[in-house]
């Protein structure tokens, strides 16, 4: 029998829903699997990039006060120009990872799916669905994001050109961090209840095979407690878990890290960095760390998506009951 919307059913969604002793860990593995190869890839490609960034670093700092100190430091960060192309590409991809498996977790919910990982029209509309959420974080956090950029990039070159002094530098930063931080103790309520309202729009899209945003809103109309409050309740409770195990991984690969090479400040050891064994305990960190993630962002679905499978304009419960009377 079809269960009604209630704080139990969203907070215990995910350890009841279709393929629950499977579904979470294929979920997890893939998720780790994909997302480490992909970070040790980016970092293999990237490191001869960074290895001249801090020759460049080095050079800068052994030399007399330069004539155009901004300059200088124009062509220092100029180094890092080539990454700029990969760091595109590599917000693409991410982007093309997480709708597979965004899609993937909400087949499960919305579907009774088990895992599987493709890239076809759930996941298209996926990616239009998280830009859309994306657009809604930054109309909320411009203002900020603009004050951080503007006002500290300013200062720097008051401080290069010799107009500011470095007391007067911190002065100024910190009275802009403490607008911030004004403005986001406004912004964030305001961001809460906009996420909570309109997160059921990834699994209502998946649900209606479309698009969906504003749609989401009257699904969470009545109901915005209780998705929160397991929402929050997941992501503590799954969040602490996910640091102590990251943790525990961390020591236990500490001594395989520093046992491939001694670190200091100068970067001949840096270089001496990427060993064989290092990467191999990189990619071992990166792997449970990754892993938990995934457990994490999967539950973390289920709450909103319980509130899309009793969509009060028809539900997925409401649906399959008038199948079984056909």
């Amino acid at each position: 029998m079809a269960e009604r919307f209630s704080f139990d059913g969203a907070l215990l969604h995910g350890f009841r829903a279709a393929h629950a002793r499977t579904f979470p860990w294929s979920f997890a593995l893939a998720f780790a699997l994909i997302s480490t190869g992909l970070t040790s890839v980016a970092l293999f490609l990237a490191r001869g990039t960074l290895f001249r960034f801090f020759d460049a670093a080095e050079a800068l700092e052994g030399q007399p006060t330069p004539a155009d100190p901004w300059q200088a430091i124009t062509s220092l960060f100029g180094v890092l120009a080539p990454l700029v192309p990969w760091l595109a590409l590599s917000s693409v991809i991410s982007w093309i990872v997480w709708a597979m498996f965004e899609a993937a977790s909400q087949r499960r919910y919305i579907r009774n799916e088990a895992f599987s990982l493709r890239f076809g029209a759930d996941e298209l509309r996926m990616m239009a669905t998280g830009f859309l959420w994306y657009l809604m974080q930054l109309v909320l956090f411009i203002v900020p994001i603009l004050i951080i950029v503007s006002s500290s990039v300013g200062a720097l070159h008051s401080v290069v050109d010799g107009t500011l002094s470095e007391r007067e530098f911190e002065r100024l930063m910190l009275q802009r961090a403490a607008v911030v931080f004004g403005l986001m103790l406004i912004l964030l309520p305001v961001y809460v209840f906009f996420a909570t309202r309109l997160s059921p729009c990834f699994a209502m899209t998946i649900k209606d095979r479309r698009i969906v945003f504003r749609g989401a809103w009257p699904v969470s109309r009545g109901r915005f407690w209780p998705i929160l409050g397991a929402f929050l309740l997941i992501s503590i409770v799954g969040g602490m878990a996910v640091g102590l195990i990251s943790s525990l991984a961390q020591i236990l690969l500490l001594p395989v890290m520093m046992g491939s090479t001694f670190v200091t400040d100068e970067v001949p050891d840096l270089r001496d960095l990427f060993t064989p064994a290092f990467f191999f305990a990189m990619a071992a960190y990166m792997f449970v760390r990754f892993f938990m993630t995934g457990l994490l962002m999967h539950y973390c679905d289920g709450p909103a998506a319980f509130a899309a499978r009793h969509d009060p304009a028809g539900g997925v419960d409401d649906t399959e009951k008038i199948a079984t009377f056909d």
